[in-house]
């Protein structure tokens, strides 16, 4: 039976780290649902007293959600301008259609970007429909309805891989992509789910696709081909990563975080217990009279309160105590949201004084250094992608006409007046092209990011020309 549902050691070995961030981000509830990241206080004991003392222990404690907020603050920072877009008209769908479930190639990198966070990886398939042909292999006929597709791919379904050297350079071999599908039956308005397996191989140099259905060995095979009816001479999937993207497994940015996080939300249980506890005044009774006197002098036990009396006997005295809140719990939750604003967490953030732009770029720098390399892999993967789905609508792929780019000016630097006279004094000088200007404008917030060159030379064109005033 062939391999296909044993994952790699790499992925089984990184696969607890990426739950944890995502349940993280996912908030208080689905942490909540985890006992490990909360353990027992007294584990020995099964006792149901102790089963019902745990739920309410774990139901007072608070998961401050840093690392989801953390994640949505990162986020706004890449996609606060729109992303540098340009496609031929070929695959120009792609913009409000790529994966054709409706996700335009905007939303389609948002998801990227954010799987990237939490997991440092992911990849896109390039596929296009199959249309039934006798020879079983995929044909590109009906191209007025069938276009190729960008699917994304998170981490936790890229369960396999294998990467060779082949004439001297490192190709991508074969990749093993776990798919949950459900099935509606409309007769009985029911649902069938279950995974299967799409399988990536490069055999003899030619590009192969199986789908394998979970418990079966059985499975269907198909041969795409670009445009021109030829197989593809590699694996049209692209992995991106939080440093880079080969197919190595790179650590989440947000896992450090998530496990300072965890550990803030157990302090902040032993706070609430403590508190819970200690709030709570215990009454101690003396007295020489019997157990039986007692109850005999109280027969509706003791109530605390100044409506009622009691009687102790002769020397009987009593006194209500209180515990003292401990202070080292509380301590250690405010040390761990230091250590997570160190990390990223700006929400923590004490608004002390005032600080210059300057400051909090050099503060985050090594963040946005991060974020920065995460944004540009991921324009990277998107664009090979866009790439290959050319190879299947037009054949040769247009490398100079697609541009894809996500924003990295993730604060607001406007330029001033002297630096954009000296970027058209680097043009005149011939140091720099035309292009090379306005793409300086766009990232210095002088030009519209979906300004594109196309759009500018056009008004430039139908507009009238620019003349001095000669009337007096």
């Amino acid at each position: 039976m062939a391999n296909y549902s044993i994952p790699r050691a790499e992925y089984a070995q990184a696969l607890a780290g990426w739950q944890l961030v995502k349940r993280c981000v996912a908030g208080a509830r689905e942490v909540r649902k985890h006992d490990e990241y909360l353990p027992m206080p007294d584990p020995e004991n099964k006792s149901p007293e102790n089963q019902a003392r745990y739920k309410q222990y774990k139901k007072r404690a608070m998961f401050l959600n840093v690392t989801g907020r953390t994640r949505t603050g990162l986020m706004g920072a890449v996609f606060r301008k729109t992303a540098e877009l340009s496609l031929p008209t070929a695959v120009e769908y792609l913009k409000e259609n790529a994966s054709g479930d409706g996700t335009s190639l905007e939303q389609l990198s948002k998801e990227s970007v954010g799987e990237c966070l939490d997991t440092g990886r992911g990849g896109f398939l390039v596929d296009f429909p199959r249309v039934a042909a006798e020879s079983g292999v995929s044909s590109m006929a009906d191209l007025a309805t069938r276009r190729a597709l960008i699917h994304f791919y998170d981490a936790l379904a890229i369960i396999d891989w294998e990467e060779q050297v082949i004439d001297g350079v490192k190709r991508l071999v074969y990749v093993n992509l776990q798919e949950c599908v459900t099935e509606f039956n409309p007769a009985e308005l029911s649902r069938e789910t279950y995974n299967q397996n799409r399988v990536l191989l490069l055999i003899d140099g030619k590009y192969v696709q199986r789908v394998y259905k979970k418990g079966t060995d059985d499975y269907e095979e198909a041969i795409p081909t670009d445009k021109a009816g030829n197989a593809f001479d590699h694996i049209p999937f692209s992995f991106y990563g939080a440093q880079n993207n080969d197919a190595s497994i790179d650590k989440s940015p947000l896992e450090d975080l998530a496990d300072v996080n965890i550990l803030h939300y157990g302090n902040s249980a032993t706070v609430e217990e403590s508190g819970f506890i200690s709030s709570q005044p215990t009454l101690f009774i003396t007295s020489d009279i019997s157990a039986d006197e007692f109850i005999k002098a109280n027969p509706n036990g003791m109530q605390i309160g100044s409506r009622r009396g009691h009687l102790l006997g002769k020397t009987g005295s009593a006194d209500l105590v209180q515990a003292e809140e401990s202070q080292l719990a509380r301590t250690l939750m405010k040390d761990k949201e230091e250590q997570m604003l160190m990390i990223g967490a700006r929400i923590v953030q004490q608004g002390g004084g005032a600080e210059t732009a300057e400051a909090v770029r050099i503060r985050y720098s090594s963040d946005n250094s991060v974020l920065g390399t995460i944004a540009g892999n991921v324009s990277e993967a998107l664009k090979r992608a866009i790439l290959d789905a050319e190879r299947f609508m037009i054949g040769e792929p247009d490398e100079a006409g697609t541009v894809f780019w996500l924003n990295q000016a993730f604060f607001d630097e406007t330029m001033t007046a002297q630096d954009i006279m000296a970027q058209v004094q680097l043009w005149q000088q011939g140091f720099i092209a035309k292009s090379d200007v306005r793409v300086n404008l766009r990232q210095g917030g002088v030009l519209e990011a979906d300004r594109t060159d196309e759009k500018i030379d056009q008004e430039l064109a139908s507009a009238p020309p620019v003349g001095g005033n000669d009337e007096q």
